[in-house]
């Protein structure tokens, strides 16, 4: 309260007190009715008394009411805020208004964020009494399931019928899914997420279409590309726009002695060997864009695998690498031979890189059919695959080799694929192992 609001609860106060005293006095000197007209004066006084005190917190009471509701329309005149109590509760009354329109802000920008993504949200919100609502819900989950917009879960869950059961278990799950829709069957890659909150727990449920997520891969993967060759390019033509200078200016000076004339051929050598390499880099890409067909016919694999061997032996036996290969079964395959043993060539060769510098290097391939899929397997105890690098190996142009041009498992990955065929891969250190599959 403030000074004067003060003064007069006090002035009160000591009015009813003075009041009190007079109507005991008149009492106890029996005068009846000076008692009575007192007693009324008193009663009057106090309900004046109470209504300034009810007046006074009117407002206060008002506004925490707004606050209990949310409701932010009423205001505090200036004239009141004249008092410091109406004063803060007008002033705790603005901040709850300014926060609560930075919600709504921040909730209208939410929802927008999520409704401009071109994979399919639903967001559930659980409370603690187990009742679950929808919180969020954008265009793209309803269209891809091709059903209305319905805002009350009990509505939502049997439209959108076998994705209920994936979902109502409320757990994280990543996993590609088969849907009907329209009768017709579709995939999706389903991805969810749990979060609590102090009074609710949230699922998150991610929808997206196969062809979303190949594209997705597609574009990661020639940002990669691109970076590879940039950096490539760049690399190659700084270096020879830098000595094109100097040996320009060599070639305006007056005189050319013998240092010159050095000068300038170690110049032009390094822009030679520096244009072999832009141009051998140049011949690796059209060898993966121009990677031909495979002309398949019935090859014997573990005879094929002898063959290529065989081009390796004098290396096997400087580096005293020990080969084990049981080459005791035959195992026929539909496949484009030449291609076949480019890929042998380029796995062998990366397990000779990863054996230097290792105590009893050795090389293990081993051929196993199962069922209607033959396995072939080539391990080596050598340093391994970093896991910074893993999902780094199969992109076009990236090498850990001094000299390595980068495309020896991209191409060896676009021969499996051109086959039908897959290439996998297990490293740890001291032991990797790369696995072709082919379907027999």
């Amino acid at each position: 309260m403030g000074k004067s609001q003060y003064i007069q609860v006090i002035i009160r106060l000591l009015l009813l007190i003075v009041n009190g005293v007079v109507i005991i006095y008149s009492f106890k000197k029996g005068f009846i009715v000076n008692t009575i007209g007192f007693s009324l004066f008193l009663l009057f006084q106090f309900f004046l008394f109470t209504e300034y005190i009810k007046k006074g917190f009117t407002d206060i009471e008002k506004s925490i009411d707004c606050l209990l509701f949310d409701d932010y329309s009423n205001t505090i005149s200036a004239e009141k805020r004249k008092n410091p109590l109406h004063n803060k509760t007008a002033l705790l009354l603005e901040k709850h208004r300014k926060q609560s329109l930075l919600k709504s802000s921040e909730q209208l920008i939410f929802t927008n964020i999520i409704e401009s993504l071109g994979i399919g949200i639903l967001i559930l919100k659980k409370d603690a009494t187990g009742e679950i609502s929808v919180f969020q819900i954008n265009k793209a989950f309803v269209n891809f399931l091709k059903i209305p917009k319905f805002y009350n879960w009990n509505l939502l869950q049997t439209k959108i019928g076998e994705l209920s059961n994936f979902i109502i278990d409320w757990k994280e799950i990543r996993n590609t899914i088969s849907l009907k829709i329209n009768e017709q069957k579709e995939n999706f890659f389903l991805k969810t997420a749990v979060t609590q909150t102090n009074d609710s727990e949230y699922l998150v449920v991610s929808l997206e279409t196969i062809q979303q997520l190949i594209e997705k891969k597609e574009k990661e993967a020639w940002y990669k590309l691109m970076n590879v060759m940039s950096h490539e390019i760049i690399n190659t033509i700084t270096p020879i726009s830098s000595l094109a200078e100097n040996l320009s200016s060599l070639l305006q000076e007056e005189h050319t002695d013998e240092d010159t004339i050095e000068e300038l051929s170690q110049g032009l050598r390094i822009i030679k060997r520096r244009s072999q390499h832009l141009t051998s880099f140049v011949d690796s890409y059209r060898k993966l864009a121009e990677l031909p067909m495979p002309n398949k016919k019935e090859i014997e694999l573990t005879k094929t695998i002898q063959t290529t061997l065989s081009l390796f032996k004098q290396d096997f036996i400087d580096k005293s690498i020990h080969l084990i290969f049981k080459n005791d079964t035959s195992h026929a395959i539909l496949a484009d031979k030449q291609q076949i043993e480019q890929i042998l060539i380029n796995l062998i060769s990366n397990c000779m890189y990863a054996l230097e510098g290792v105590k009893n290097p050795t090389i293990q391939i081993s051929v196993v059919k199962e069922n209607n899929r033959l396995h072939l397997e080539i391990t080596d105890n050598g340093m391994g695959i970093s896991d910074e690098i893993k999902e780094n190996i199969f992109v076009p142009y990236f090498t850990t080799r001094k000299n390595g041009s980068g495309i020896g498992l991209t191409l060896t990955k676009s021969i499996m694929e051109a086959h039908k065929g897959v290439i996998n891969f297990n490293s740890k250190k001291g032991k990797t192992s790369f696995t072709i599959t082919f379907l027999l």
